[in-house]
């Protein structure tokens, strides 16, 4: 490949750092392989031979020898709640505990630790160790029943609540549920039981006050320094942040003060059971206070439906453990049609969560009512598809959206075996993530996390996954999800990189290797293109730079 010098830059002085002897892919529109990058300004001064570089250097340039490692575009993660980050840092955590007991003495432990807090609030708790019914009041009283105690699900959709917090927030066996939720109760008495489903949440979470936007900042710093850095992600989509609230003082005060190593673009979330006209207006106002280059906030976030394991999602056909019971949509259909109208009519992209395959045509039918009203523009995203008709693919195809995936779920793991199967029978659950159909429809695929669902957020785990559609130590060996919907290498760095950068609308500053364009990019220690699939997920990020400045490096790599 020849030099691509960027007259801005490179003609102007040489350049402050070279990154020779390497295998570069660059994620451009060719695929180009090169073998070394330039920087200059912390923008992309050529990419090119060793030759081609060496050209653009001076004895103060700084020259790092690869050695045959392989540079890719920084990562960039389509859905992700970084901001979440801050309840790892004031929170207790249960991700992986594995049990009700041990869930209850980390509560019990946390809450003895930390008398100065006013509630108890954490994240983790897995539907797998409750199958059907979620954990009580009762159980997590036995940790803490002086303090309100919020405790979410490891996917977000469900809550765990204490006696004290359902009765600080008025919630008895006379409140009912909410069109877009499910408390569930005791059988005996119909009293509330501690678990509270999707939009039911939100009748409990205002039993403790919000972390305030220092405590924000603090946790946005460790994603960045603990998550982002270490896995090479340069980019995020926050997909579900509520206008006006602290985390915008938090993000802003981080990109004022020069603190962000991460590119974020935000999304709003748009409730269903509160006033539309004015949570657009508060999203306009809270959109209008962030100008910077690193954070924005343009979209909104709808949800069409929950989750298969709560018997939330939205199925075109019923549950295969409950009969006649389809799930039900957040969103009346006519209601998320004219959400989206108004959304899209006041500048928002928009964004949505489907699980279901009747969620993810409801998605569908919202953007084809927005572009029918004239909002013909923006890059409409649907994220999860863990269900979808296959005619719907075309659909996407057709109406130019995103089709934003979760690789690292595409396992026949514990949470298929004793969730999915149960819930949705053995077929269909043989038939969830596709992945390969939507790239050969021509559908325009990212990849994301949804960290802290998925945890470490690992894009090269991710991008194994793709391939593969196994992991060891997650699936038996030999036992593949729907093998037909594996995809290529490449295919999924570029899912992870380009394809995210053009899904935020990014893809003329980031998400490739090409002259002019934010020195966005990380070295890995293994060359993922030509080693066997099985261990991609083994390679690691040695180096990180963000707008041509070292933002990770691993001990171990001292070029």
């Amino acid at each position: 490949m020849s030099p691509t010098p960027d007259a801005g830059h490179s003609a102007a002085r040489p350049a402050d750092s070279a990154l020779l002897n390497g295998v570069v892919y660059t994620a451009d529109a060719a695929h180009t392989v090169a073998q070394a990058v330039a920087v200059t300004d912390g923008r992309i001064a050529a990419v090119g031979s060793d030759d081609d570089v060496r050209r653009l250097c001076d004895p103060a340039t700084r020259v790092i020898d690869l050695d045959g490692r392989l540079v890719l575009p920084g990562f960039i993660d389509s859905h992700a709640h970084a901001s979440e980050t801050v309840g790892e840092v004031f929170g207790v955590g249960l991700k992986g505990l594995g049990s009700l007991e041990a869930y209850v003495a980390a509560v019990r432990a946390f809450a003895a630790d930390h008398p100065e807090l006013p509630a108890i609030r954490g994240w983790g708790w897995s539907n797998v160790v409750t199958p059907g019914h979620g954990p009580t009041a009762a159980a997590l009283d036995a940790a803490v029943a002086d303090r309100p105690a919020l405790l979410h699900s490891e996917d977000g959709h469900s809550l765990w609540a204490n006696s004290l917090a359902l009765r600080l927030a008025g919630v008895g066996i006379d409140t009912p549920d909410p069109p877009n939720g499910l408390i569930e109760r005791d059988p005996a008495t119909g009293a509330p039981s501690g678990t509270l489903r999707e939009g039911a949440q939100q009748l409990v979470d205002g039993a403790a006050a919000p972390f305030s936007s220092d405590q924000c900042a603090a946790g946005l710093r460790h994603f960045q320094r603990a998550v982002a850095g270490p896995l090479g992600i340069t980019s995020v989509f926050d997909p579900m942040l509520v206008a006006g609230g602290p985390i915008f003082d938090a993000f802003e005060a981080l990109q004022r003060a020069g603190e962000l190593t991460v590119r974020f673009r935000a999304g709003f979330w748009l409730r269903s059971d509160l006033p539309l006209d004015e949570q657009l207006r508060t999203a306009a106002a809270e959109r209008a206070r962030h100008h910077g280059a690193l954070f924005q906030a343009d979209t909104v976030k709808l949800f069409a439906d929950g989750v298969i394991e709560s018997h939330t999602a939205f199925l075109d056909e019923p549950y295969a453990d409950t009969p006649g019971d389809r799930g039900f949509p957040e969103w009346p259909p006519a209601a998320l049609n004219a959400a989206s109208v108004a959304a899209a009519g006041a500048g928002f992209e928009l964004h949505y969560h489907a699980i279901g395959d009747a969620a993810t045509a409801m998605a569908l039918d919202a953007i084809a009512a927005a572009r029918a009203a004239g909002h013909a523009g923006g890059r409409p995203a649907i994220t999860h598809v863990q269900l979808t008709r296959p005619g719907d693919i075309e659909r996407f195809a057709e109406l130019g959206v995103t089709a934003v995936l979760n690789p690292y779920w595409f396992l026949r793991d514990d949470y298929f075996y004793d969730l999915q199967v149960p819930c949705l029978g053995l077929s269909r659950a043989e038939r969830e993530y596709p992945m390969a159909s939507f790239f050969a429809a021509g559908v325009p695929v990212a990849a994301a996390s949804d960290f802290p669902v998925t945890v470490p957020p690992d894009p090269l785990a991710g991008i194994q996954v793709g391939v593969m559609r196994w992991f060891a130590g997650e699936a038996a060996a030999g036992d593949v999800l729907w093998p037909a919907e594996r995809v290529g290498v490449e295919q999924m760095i570029d899912s992870f990189t380009i394809a995210g950068a053009r899904a935020h609308g990014l893809d003329s500053e980031t998400g490739s290797l090409e002259a002019g364009k934010s020195a966005d990019l990380i070295v890995v220690d293994t060359n993922i293109l030509a080693v066997p699939a099985a261990e991609i997920g083994s390679a690691k990020v040695l180096l990180t730079v963000f707008g041509g400045d070292e933002v990770y490096r691993a001990a171990q790599f001292t070029a």
